[in-house]
């Protein structure tokens, strides 16, 4: 029967294949629906995640809302959310905001009583999971996520905390099994498969690849990433014993790689399609697990290695724990090294023993890959969700515990709510935040002599009221009557019964400007972009070359950069008018220079999309 499922996500849908999209196109497959939502973080963002965060704005502006389909049953979700997972206002505020399209989203599909699988066990998927209140959750935990980095620390009180809290905890090897014990009700280990009908070696598919093809022999292989736990001195070791062979990296990159390009023996193709791997494999003589020893990888049983054993290649793996429970299990399958000198010497032995490289041991090397190949996996997974799904649904709950756990995560919600509500309302009433993002956006050039003045008297670009022309009468004749310019041009943002410009002109002739002097745009333009296009063209024609442009002080940085982008053949100043704000923080505002300021941010980010500035 087809069934619900959401699976939040460690990675992106992007990212290399990994078990996390295994597991989603094999539900799809299996006649579900699926919903990926992409990974939220266990870390607060550095320098190199910009391509990542550029990614996901593009991926998220490109869908519906950040929804796609792809495929008839499969849907990814890009969340943009604050990236801050250990900051209890973050998370509220993450939470509030991927919960209300998430539920909508699963109202709108009848996407009803889904099992939720999460990789990933942060505070937010937590909280996620809590609202969604699914008929099944389960934590796949698949690799020791608090200990991949210093500032992924935090995260282990929250993982203790998920493998409590889900129905189920699955896990890949015996460390993370070991861990989760003392927390988990219900365990099982479910370690990576081989997808044994793509990783064929009698496949029709396993022309050597082009890149490949030509370089010389014999080649030692890597497929994966190439991150904190690859062991580049191993490799560069290696490299410099084994002259006359090829190494083949494949996979993304995200460490600094110098190292490995600076040696001619090492080929770096970068990332390949998942379903070319095994054509790549095939022209191996030898494939490499060279990561470092550490907590961290003592965890990690690899994906690749059942893809190696798959098509027969001889395996050389450094010294994990999780390699050595294999070993046990399957005796002279893979080559583990005790350290480097080990690792190059059973190389090295792996392309020479005859032996090793016979064709009893490829047939063996397979067998075990048989063993361990997805589908049997899957096959488990199933059948553990379908068992606790029926043990659930025999489950009777009191509705005196019911009725006192619902009140109790009412009263626990209106008091973060209200918590959350009184900091914001300090934060933007009782704090300079306001004037600091507002100063931002007043430009206070120090005026000097120009061929004319320009004054934009109109509303803005959209239905923010800005009835501020009277104070722009009063910044044209003061210039003008201080010999800044000589001629005034006016301009107005909207149409009306009484113009502004020329109540305007009727004011700056009284204070005894010259109507000579006085040019008025006669049509109206509906932006500010074509305000600047429009008065641009009557500057040419009058031969002007500098202006001093007079406007709203929040309008004037956007305006600014509009003219700097449109007409930069003319030299623009924006000097202070009579309502500029003050340039020492102030620490109140209100509710109408708050929403000034709001809607010029959003009317710069506008322009910007459009191309004005």
């Amino acid at each position: 029967m087809s069934k619900h499922y959401i699976i939040i996500s460690s990675i992106d849908w992007s990212t290399h294949w990994q078990m996390h999209h295994q597991l989603a196109t094999s539900l799809v497959d299996a006649g579900n629906r699926v919903l990926f939502i992409e990974n939220t973080g266990v870390r607060a963002p550095k320098l190199k995640d910009f391509g990542r965060i550029r990614e996901r704005i593009r991926n998220w502006l490109k869908s519906e809302h950040g929804f796609r389909q792809t495929g008839d049953r499969l849907w990814l979700f890009f969340p943009l959310f604050l990236p801050f997972p250990y900051s209890r206002v973050a998370n509220y505020l993450n939470v509030l905001f991927l919960s209300v399209p998430i539920k909508r989203w699963l109202t709108l599909l009848r996407f009803s009583d889904p099992v939720i699988i999460s990789f990933i066990p942060t505070a937010l998927s937590q909280e996620l999971t809590h609202i969604i209140n699914p008929s099944l959750s389960v934590y796949y935990c698949t690799n020791h996520m608090a200990g991949g980095s210093e500032s992924s620390r935090p995260l282990r009180k929250w993982e203790d905390k998920f493998f409590s809290n889900t129905d189920i905890t699955f896990t890949i090897s015996a460390a993370i099994t070991e861990r989760a014990k003392p927390f988990s009700p219900v365990l099982y280990s479910f370690p990576p498969g081989v997808d044994i009908h793509k990783f064929e070696r009698s496949g029709s598919n396993l022309i050597s690849p082009v890149d490949i093809a030509h370089v010389q022999k014999p080649l030692i292989g890597y497929i994966g990433g190439i991150s904190d736990v690859f062991d580049i001195a191993l490799i560069v070791e290696l490299a410099k014993s084994v002259p006359n062979a090829t190494i083949v990296l494949i996979g993304p990159t995200y460490i600094d790689i110098s190292a490995l390009q600076s040696l001619p023996n090492i080929l770096l193709l970068g990332e390949r399609p998942h379903d070319l791997i095994p054509a790549y494999l095939n022209s191996f003589d030898v494939a490499l697990v060279p990561y470092v020893v550490n907590e961290f990888t003592d965890s990690v049983y690899s994906c690749k290695l059942n893809e190696y054993l798959a098509m027969g290649v001889p395996v050389v793996s450094t010294d994990m724990a999780e390699f050595r429970i294999f070993d046990e299990q399957f005796p002279d399958v893979v080559l583990i090294a005790h350290g480097r000198e080990d690792f190059v010497e059973k190389v090295k032995r792996a392309l020479a023993d005859p032996q090793i490289r016979s064709q009893q041991m490829i047939d063996k090397r397979i067998a075990v890959a048989r063993e361990n190949t997805w589908e049997k996996r899957f096959t488990g997974i199933m059948e553990v969700i379908d068992h606790h799904l029926f043990l659930k649904s025999q489950e009777v709950v009191p509705w005196r515990v019911s009725l006192a756990q619902y009140y109790k995560q009412s009263r626990i919600r209106w008091v973060v709510t209200t918590a959350v509500i009184v900091l914001l309302y300090l934060l933007v009433f009782a704090t300079p935040l306001v004037w600091f993002a507002g100063d931002q956006l007043v430009v206070r050039d120090i005026p000097h002599k120009a061929d004319a003045l320009v004054v934009f008297s109109g509303n803005g670009e959209a239905s923010y009221r800005n009835e501020s022309y009277q104070r722009r009468a009063l910044d044209a004749v003061r210039y003008y009557s201080k010999g800044y310019a000589s001629h005034i041009f006016l301009s107005s943002g909207r149409e009306q019964n009484l113009s502004e410009v020329a109540v305007i002109k009727l004011y700056l002739m009284e204070k005894g400007v010259a109507a000579s002097a006085i040019h008025i745009l006669e049509r109206y333009p509906r932006s500010t972009g074509e305000n600047v296009k429009l008065v641009k063209h009557e500057l040419e024609l009058q031969g002007v070359h500098s202006i001093i442009f007079l406007t709203s002080p929040y309008h004037s940085r956007r305006a600014l950069l509009i003219w700097r982008k449109q007409a930069p053949d003319i030299a623009v100043l924006s000097p202070i008018v009579v309502d500029t704000p003050p340039s020492k923080p102030q620490w109140h505002a209100n509710m109408k220079q708050i929403i000034v300021i709001a809607y010029e941010y959003a009317a710069i980010v506008y322009n910007w999309l459009q191309g004005w500035l």
